[in-house]
């Protein structure tokens, strides 16, 4: 087969060697003689009460193992249960899946008859059949600790160009102290949460949409939310310790090593992924693909190293990732936001105005500008309030009845704009009397 023709997919193939010792010096020796275009997972991970080890072996369409001839070209004498019975030979088990294996499920399903299975399902159906009758299974759940399931708190970090709005609003949703900082036209939400929750977005409206998630134990993710509001999931540490069993460097042709590290650095499928998403032109995707890459083929090296290049390839301020991963309490631009009820929330929001809810993007529009600028001067809002409810009182002693409405409706609004107003005159004097 033409080395510009094969079609492969990577799989990932666990090994064990059913006494729960450390397989993978036997398993990597096999893959070595046989010269597999492979690598392991946590290579360098201790063992210690793990029952399998994790291997990377890309396997053709029609159930061959790819690996090298002597001259360091692609082979495809190995096929996939050739494999597995030079594991057994060790005294190993390799759970490695071939096409070929499909094949005789499907023919063992259509070699049984539809009265067959019909009977099958009506035992079922009527309770002859029970699905829960093993006692080993039942003793099984009698040993599960109570606390297997308990939620971990997440620490969270959310790169967005949306404004304050969203952080009161997710204060609220998930009873927890938000802090909100914004730097040119991003911003910085962080909180911990134990809550599974989705990220709050209006799509195109607030463009790209960055979460960064850090567990008390295990992996980090990154949730990222395009302008069309696709949403995919990047774990940039997964592949962090993946290594080749190959020496990639001692493959004497360039185009057999170039396909060595393509296939380890695309495996888990982030290429494919950030490619579908809608990210806009400021993403530096070479970068992006780089953070999510094993080390031992060009990826970038560190764990907190590869989520910070990953999340400034994506567009995120660096002050800001920065932030993030140091768990720093910004500073004094940063705002603060607890959840005090769904009333006070709705205060809240009228008095932050419609400012809090534009887009960091959208700033510069003249209705952002102005808003901005009555904010700062909250007398001279008022007295816009002011000068509009003497408008509709006017209006209400107008002949037509129409006029009339729109008067009491323009008075109620008036109200309502100045009781905002006065809050937001005595919020801004009692903030300048706290900073003297």
């Amino acid at each position: 087969m033409p080395e510009s023709q094969v079609a492969l997919q990577v799989q990932f193939a666990a090994m064990d060697a059913g006494d729960g010792s450390d397989p993978r010096e036997r398993g990597l020796a096999i893959l070595r003689r046989e010269r597999v275009l492979s690598a392991l997972r946590d290579a360098s991970a201790p063992w210690t009460d793990q029952e399998e080890a994790v291997l990377l072996i890309p396997v053709t369409d029609d159930g061959h193992v790819v690996a090298l001839d002597v001259d360091d070209r692609l082979a495809f004498e190995l096929d996939v249960e050739r494999l597995r019975a030079l594991f057994s030979e060790a005294g190993l088990t390799l759970w490695l899946q071939s096409p070929r294996d499909l094949d005789e499920d499907d023919a063992e399903l259509s070699g049984v008859d539809e009265e067959t299975l019909a009977a099958l399902e009506r035992e079922f159906e009527s309770g002859d059949i029970d699905p829960h009758d093993d006692d080993a299974d039942a003793a099984d759940d009698d040993e599960v600790p109570d606390d297997l399931f308990a939620v971990e708190p997440v620490r969270v970090a959310e790169f967005s160009h949306r404004g304050p709005f969203v952080a009161r609003l997710m204060a609220q949703m998930l009873d927890t102290d938000v802090s909100y900082r914004a730097q040119a036209d991003w911003s910085l939400l962080q909180y911990r949460t134990g809550e599974a929750h989705s990220v709050v977005t209006a799509s195109g409206v607030d463009g790209v949409v960055i979460v960064l998630n850090v567990p008390a134990q295990g992996d980090a993710w990154i949730e990222v939310t395009g302008t069309d509001g696709e949403t995919s999931w990047f774990w940039p540490n997964i592949e962090r310790d993946t290594r080749p069993v190959l020496d990639v460097e001692s493959i004497a042709v360039p185009e057999i090593a170039d396909l060595y590290r393509r296939m380890l650095s695309e495996a888990d499928g982030s290429l494919d992924e950030l490619a579908a998403l809608d990210l806009g032109t400021e993403v530096d995707l070479a970068s992006a693909y780089r953070a999510c890459a094993p080390e031992a083929v060009g990826g970038t090296i560190g764990q907190d190293a590869r989520l910070r290049a990953f999340l400034v390839a994506l567009g995120a301020p660096a002050e800001l990732v920065d932030q993030a991963l140091s768990e720093s309490d910004g500073d004094d631009t940063t705002q603060r936001f607890t959840a005090n009820g769904w009333p006070a929330l709705a205060r809240d929001v009228f008095v932050g105005g419609l400012g809090e809810a534009l887009s960091l993007t959208k700033r510069d529009r003249p209705i952002a500008r102005f808003t901005r600028a009555l904010n700062r001067r909250p007398l001279l809002g008022a007295a816009l309030s002011a000068a509009e409810l003497t408008t509709g009182a006017a209006l209400t002693r107008s002949r037509s009845r129409a006029v009339r409405v729109v008067g009491v409706l323009v008075i109620i609004d008036a109200v309502v704009d100045l009781a905002i107003w006065t809050t937001r005159w005595r919020l801004r004097t009692r903030a300048g009397k706290a900073s003297r």
